[in-house]
Formats: C-alpha cells, structure tokens, sequence
C-alpha cells in the first residue's frame, strides 16, 4: 500500500475516532501516528492487498481504540513512567516467581496472603501461570483454554485478578500472565461454533476433509507429545473434519492465515493488560504460522505477527512487555527479539533456554566447554531488551543445543544427549540424580528429561541414605545453579518450591487426568509446612532458602548485574571453572568465578587482572581462599568478587 493510501486510512480512521463517543486524549492519537505505518506494513507483508485489507486494518484500529479507552488510569501512568525510562525491566532488583497458582496458594485470594513471603524471598515479578477457563481434566495444566475473559472460577474471578494486580503493585511488584496465543481449547466458543457448522469459526482454526493435505503437512513437521499425542492432526467426527493439533487432540491451533484471528487475539492481549498485567508471557510462538514442506516453527510470518502485538501494545499499552515462549535453537531464539529494522520491536524478553540446558550440561559433564561454546554462539540482543534466565520451569528440560557447538567441542552430538538422559534420570553410574525420560521418541531417539531441581542434583537420593555430605553436595549444586543464573544477566526466575529445595511429587500417578504426563513430578503442591521450615536453622529448607533470599538481596544491591550491560566471559584455562565479569563505569567490576566440579579448583586472576591486587567475595564480605597468589573455589563453589578497594555492601549478620 502506498503512503497515499495509508494517510487516507489514517485520517478517516482518526476522524472517525475522534467524532465517537469514545473517550481517547491526544496521547493515544499521538501513539498511533506514530505507529500506524508500520502496523498497515506489517499487515500488508502479512496477507496482502485483499479485498477486505483496508476493513481489516479499521477494525484492528477500533479494537485498539476501545482497549486504549478501558486502560485504567494506574496502568496509563505507569506505560508513562516507563516509556521515560525504556530499560525499566534491564533493573538487577528484578527477580521473577513462576507458579501455579492453585499449586501454590489455593486462589487469588490466597495469593494475596502469600505476597509478603514472595517480598521476603526477593521477588518483584509474579509469574501466574494459566488461570483462564479451561476444561477439568483436559487443559494440558492450563494452556488449553477456553475462555480468554474469565479465571477458572475455582481460582476466583477478573475482579479479584484485577485486586490482586491492584495489591501487588502497592507492594512495588508486576504481575506476569500468560496468553496462549497458538491454539485453543476444543471447547472454546469459537471451536463449539466450528463444531456446529458456522464456516467463520471454522476458518479460525486449519480444518481439512480428508487427509491430503494433513498428510503433506506431516511429512516435515515433528511431533510435539510423540508418547500421548502422535501426529499433527486429529479427527473429529462430528465434524468429519481434521483439525490441526500440534500439541493434544483437544488443542484447536490457530489459523493466523485468517486476519480476524490475528484481530480478536490482539484484542486479548489487551484485556489482560487491562486487567493489571505487566508482562505477558506469549505461548508457543515459534508455531503461530504453519507452512507445508516445513517444519511449521519459526517462520518469518510468526515474527510478523509478533511485530503487530508490539506496535500495538506501544499504542494501548507500552508500559507492557512481551515474553517469547520459543524454546527453540540457539540461532532462532533471538529472532524473537527483532532483527533489522525490527531489533528490539518484537519481543521484549525471551527465555534463556539454551543457557538453562548448557547450565545442566555444566554440572553433569564437571566442565563448562559446552557453556562457553555455546554461549558464544548466540548474538546478542537489541538495546532494552534481556533475557529471562532459570534452571527449572514447568516444562521439561529440552536438550535444545546446535549440533554445530556440540561438535566444536568434541562431543558427538546423539551420544551426548544420551548421556544428559541417562545421567539426570540416575542411569549413569554416580549421578545421584531422579529424573525421569519425558517424551522419548523411537523414531528419532531424542527424549527430553522432567524432574524438580532439588531431585535432579541428587537431594532425593542423598536425604534417602541419610547421607549428610552428599546432601551438602546437593544443596551447594543447587545454590550453585542459582548464583549464575542470578549473576549472569537477565531476569532470574525462581520456580517455585525451588528455594525450599522441594523434591519430585509423584502423587500425580493417582490421577488419570495427569498419570500419562510425568511433567507433573515437578508440579508439586507447594508445602507450606516445609516453607515454615525455612525459619528453623539446620533444616534443608533454611539452608537453601536463606542462601537464595540473600544472593537476591546482593543482586538488587549490585547494579552491575542488570541487564543493560552483557556478561562479559572470561578464560582462565581452568574449564572446570566458569568466569565472567559485570562492569560498568559507573559500578565497577564484578568477577564471578564458579566452580561446576566436585573438587576444588585453583584459578589465577592476576594474569586478567593486574592492577588488581586483593579481591573481596561480596557473598561472605571476606577474601577469598587463596594458597600463595592462587584462588582456590571449593567444590561446587562460586565467588562474586570485587577488587577489595572496592566498597562492599555486607548484611548485619556478617
């Protein structure tokens, strides 16, 4: 479309807002000028010059006028606040929660009395993970939903989310809600209209008669549940139609091909920012666009569409950021981020998942060649956008590295992810772990790995013989695994249970909705009488906690370790030992050095660092052990050091 067109679009639209009843300020007039171009490009590149293209582009417009007008005035002025200062989510204070909130405090009224526990761990983010209406028993924990406007009624209501965003924000926190973004419930609205005969709901969703063009599509793409859900498509009688299914057969995926998709899923987005959101985790989007011959993940239509959410969320709500949910290569993560003229206007963060994967490689290998190969590889990201970091979710562990990086440093790559199977499933010799194989493959023999953190470096087997150094093992590998995700950049995520060092729950076993899904041993029901725990010294419950709240406190006290500045990684001939620096001018210099081995390692700084001529560990407020000039780490060990002129903040208790 011409730039002719485009101003004549633009000027009856905003005539014809203006002469509405609609109650908008220049504010939002200005924001869409501002945006409106790239919007009518983004659509354009997206579905052409079809005859109903310019009724497309009004409706979109009059949704974002409406969403623009139900924005409530606190959410207005913070979007203020933080298009002044665009690197507010880049702060060291943030640390981020993610739970269930069933899971983890019965409801959102529940939640509120939990708040000041999540404010005395060091949390400033609340991940909420799905509590829309979904289906009893058929919600895949949540992502299958089938209402985008109302909370599972057992969790409460919109008002009381709307009360709990309210609460959390007098607390100084932000609230985190996903929106899945890919696919529906099978009995959603539109998909119960589909399924009663309306075409316009059926041309929601990819719906074919026969197995023709199923069958092209799945001669490229893999599948997602190979165990529980083979295949791509489902049939469905009552229909006699096949609906694609990437994930479970009562998934309906969307069909972006059809713009009205890509206008009411907008207009969602919307209502949960309105609700008080102020990050939104957007699921699945590596398979928003579905292309045969292909793998149907990370096409360039996907990023497209993300480009359409950020310029419009920078119309209604630019205090709002977005999260990529693409656990995806290395390589195609940080397309999500922008690129071109697009870097850092797509999403605003994205999960670290490669660095998740080679953090546990780290730890099962004792070497950190992989880590550092692998980091190298991935470019970095655009000016006000981070990553988040974390080393359990409610997923499993994919074992996402690229081959190229595994090569690199010797490893076969098949037999390497074997290895990382068997290992964190306790099948290979020593590792103490209990994890369990989640969604192996025979086809491809690729299998990924579910379990709890705690479970997976070993606190399950050593409280079971009663072994009080191996149990100390564990913990340091857990408190070991948090420091550098703490430290490394990004915003930390703490799954919850995590700082409790909470183990695998296989009560899920008893229940045929979850039994066939072993993810669910690392979703447990929170232990409130083990959080209590946390106050009793001695316990494994205050040895982690404790560690965890005060590593967070130091983060949010050192501005190094925020966003706006890189890590920086360091090599010190010791590939046991992972080192990398947080600097700034204004800050100073932080080394961290982290020992991922079970036995002590000696590191020399002087060669790096020559001016520097004593270090001082902002944990313990002490130097470091050190034999003659040589720095000595303890076994699953780690330091943050400063240069010792350097003015340390310390605790009371130090």
């Amino acid at each position: 479309m011409d730039k002719r067109q485009s101003d004549c679009i633009l000027s009856t639209v905003i005539d014809d807002l203006r002469s509405s009843k609609l109650e908008l300020d220049e504010r939002f007039f200005t924001r869409l000028g501002a945006q409106f171009f790239s919007i009518v490009d983004l659509l354009e590149n997206l579905y052409g010059k079809s005859v109903e293209f310019e009724s497309a582009v009004s409706q979109l417009l009059w949704r974002l006028a409406h969403s623009y007008e139900a924005r409530p005035e606190r959410m207005r002025l913070l979007d203020l606040e933080r298009e002044r200062h665009p690197a507010w989510l880049q702060d060291s204070r943030h640390a981020a929660y993610m739970a269930y909130l069933d899971r983890f405090a019965g409801d959102l009224s529940g939640l509120e009395e939990r708040i000041s526990y999540l404010r005395e761990l060091g949390i400033t983010i609340v991940h909420l993970m799905p509590l829309l209406k979904g289906p009893a028993g058929k919600s895949d924990g949540g992502y299958a939903v089938s209402n985008y406007q109302e909370v599972e009624p057992r969790l409460g209501s919109i008002d009381d989310l709307r009360r709990v965003a309210g609460r959390l924000h007098d607390e100084g926190m932000l609230l985190e809600l996903d929106l899945v973004v890919n696919h529906t419930s099978n009995e959603h609205e539109w998909a119960l209209k589909a399924r009663a005969g309306e075409q316009q709901y059926q041309d929601y969703y990819y719906m074919f008669d026969n197995r023709t063009i199923p069958d092209q599509f799945e001669q490229s793409m893999p599948e997602v549940f190979p165990e529980t859900s083979p295949g791509n498509f489902s049939y469905v009688p009552e229909l006699g139609k096949w609906v694609m299914t990437v994930f479970n057969d009562f998934q309906w995926d969307l069909n972006y091909t059809n713009c009205d998709v890509l206008v009411e899923m907008t207009e969602i987005l919307f209502f949960l920012a309105n609700c008080g959101a102020d990050v939104i985790r957007l699921d699945a989007v590596p398979f928003l666009w579905k292309r045969i011959g292909t793998s149907c993940q990370n096409q360039d239509e996907s990023h497209l569409i993300l480009r359409i959410f950020h310029a419009c969320a920078r119309v209604v709500a630019p205090g709002v950021a977005l999260v990529a949910e693409a656990i995806v290569e290395p390589k195609e993560i940080v397309r999500y981020f922008g690129e071109g003229e697009y870097a850092g206007r797509e999403c605003d963060t994205a999960y670290h998942a490669t660095m998740m994967v080679l953090l546990w490689d780290a730890l099962a290998t004792g070497n950190t060649r992989a880590f550092h190969q692998g980091l190298s590889s991935i470019p970095g990201i655009p000016a006000y956008t981070t990553w988040f970091t974390y080393i359990r979710c409610h997923d499993d562990i994919g074992l996402g590295y690229a081959d190229e990086d595994l090569h690199a440093v010797g490893y076969d790559p098949s037999l390497h992810r074997a290895f990382m199977v068997a290992y964190y499933t306790g099948r290979f010799s020593g590792s103490g772990a209990r994890g369990a194989p989640f969604m192996a493959n025979p086809k491809t023999g690729d299998a990924r790995i579910s379990g709890s953190a705690a479970s997976l470096v070993g606190l399950e087997y050593a409280l079971e013989t009663g072994n009080e150094e191996e149990i100390t093992k564990a913990i340091n590998k857990l408190v070991l695994l948090y420091s550098i995700c703490y430290s490394i950049g990004g915003i930390p995520i703490v799954y919850y249970g995590d700082e409790l060092a909470t183990l695998n729950d296989i009560s899920y076993l008893d229940d045929p909705a979850k039994h066939d899904d072993n993810r669910w041993m690392h979703r447990p029901m929170f232990d409130w009488a083990a959080a209590e725990r946390r106050n009793s010294p001695g316990t494994v419950e205050n040895r982690v906690f404790s560690r965890l709240q005060r590593l967070l406190g130091l983060r949010a006290s050192l501005p190094q370790f925020g966003s706006e500045t890189p890590a920086s990684m360091v090599d010190l001939a010791n590939d046991s030992v992972l080192a990398y620096e947080r600097s700034s001018d204004e800050n100073g210099l932080v080394v961290v050095l982290a020992n991922v081995s079970d036995r002590s390692q000696a590191v020399r700084l002087d060669g790096v660092y020559p001016s520097v001529q004593a270090w001082s560990d902002v944990v313990t407020c002490e130097a470091p052990q050190q034999f003659d000039d040589v720095l000595i780490l303890p076994a699953h060990g780690f330091y943050w050091l400063r240069p010792s002129s350097a003015e340390v903040e310390c605790c009371e208790d130090c």
